[in-house]
């Protein structure tokens, strides 16, 4: 599994193209690449991001861009595989551990979801943009690689889950993971550009999710 990079949360630097005294030409790396397209593709959308303006971004020719990802189709797979996907078997890996426990296993979902919005400043913005935009570019890419086996299957832990009266039955399984993710990835999406959200703190987002998945709303 590819080592995961932590991001900061302004753009990526990139090295502009000139010549030092050595005389070679300066470039971005690949990592530096995949580093800026992930923060345009969290603040404008995947399908809202060309080639060009990750170039343009990183400061250097299409054709650099190019000398490592031949195609849109293959950067995205690069930062599918490499960026998204170890992130996801994080996720992935608390319901393995804990499968007779959904409380558990969905109280440390929410915790492993702040980490990894605290860690990784494009996660959240990128799901936002991904959830409510018109064109979900990662979720078609993500199905085209994997089908539906694996949503069926959380559906079909759910409502087991459910059955066994683990898991309160009004809740729609369909819903569920989507109701999580909301809960803590919108207030990490919205606290770094709304003066209102500021004060928020992972803990704060953290407690707050659970008490309204342990207790609701009401006193």
């Amino acid at each position: 599994m590819p080592a995961l990079k932590d991001n900061s949360e302004s753009m990526p630097s990139a090295r502009r193209p000139g010549r030092p005294r050595g005389g070679k030409p300066v470039t971005a790396s690949r990592e530096q690449l995949l580093d800026i397209a992930l923060h345009l593709f969290s603040r404008q959308g995947i399908a809202n991001t060309s080639l060009n303006a990750i170039a343009k971004a990183a400061g250097v020719t299409p054709a650099m861009l190019h000398y490592y990802f031949n195609s849109r189709e293959q950067l995205l797979d690069a930062m599918i595989e490499e960026r998204f996907l170890p992130l996801r078997s994080k996720i992935s890996a608390i319901f393995a551990e804990n499968p007779d426990d959904p409380v558990t296993a969905l109280t440390l979902m929410v915790k492993t979801l702040a980490d990894l919005a605290g860690q990784y400043h494009w996660f959240a913005p990128l799901w936002m943009q991904e959830v409510i935009g018109e064109m979900p570019v990662l979720r078609a890419h993500l199905h085209a690689r994997f089908g539906d086996e694996k949503y069926q299957t959380t559906l079909a832990t759910i409502k087991h889950w459910q059955q066994e009266g683990k898991l309160n039955r009004e809740l729609a399984p369909e819903l569920l993971f989507t109701t999580l993710l909301s809960l803590v990835l919108v207030p990490f999406s919205r606290m770094r550009n709304d003066e209102r959200l500021k004060s928020l703190s992972p803990d704060i987002i953290v407690r707050h999710a659970l008490a309204v998945i342990g207790s609701g709303i009401g006193g």
